[in-house]
């Protein structure tokens, strides 16, 4: 009886280290796909937020500083003081600055840091008349 040889007999453990050298890499990818969506997701919540925020303002409502619609506690928007009394046709703005921590991304870039500030602005301006 004749010993047969096959191909694959020679190259045992080709696969794991295929697989050891290439599983950090797409670890560290998919961390990194995931932590920028959760940035981009307070950048857009932050937005909206301020969008919000200036929005009531600019319609005269007593709660444009704090609107339900900003759900995260660090996300606090700044509005022009006194816009109650501001006169219909002014300008109103709103802004954020928040502070984002990353959660893998900070240690995969180097220099870039563990946080990052989020910065969001926008002006509309008042309606009706004065109060």
């Amino acid at each position: 009886m004749t010993k047969r040889f096959h191909l694959n007999a020679k190259r045992r453990g080709q696969a794991i280290v295929e697989m050891a050298l290439i599983t950090p890499l797409l670890l560290m990818l998919s961390f990194g796909v995931i932590d920028f969506g959760y940035y981009m997701y307070n950048y857009v919540q932050a937005a909206n937020c301020v969008r919000e925020a200036a929005r009531r303002a600019s319609v005269r409502a007593a709660d444009a500083a704090n609107p339900p619609y900003c759900s995260e506690a660090n996300l606090q928007p700044t509005v022009t003081a006194n816009y109650l009394n501001l006169a219909a046709g002014s300008e109103v703005t709103a802004t954020i600055n928040a502070t984002h921590t990353w959660l893998a991304i900070g240690y995969m870039v180097p220099g870039l840091g563990s946080t990052t500030t989020i910065s969001a602005h926008t002006s509309m301006r008042m309606e009706g008349q004065e109060v």
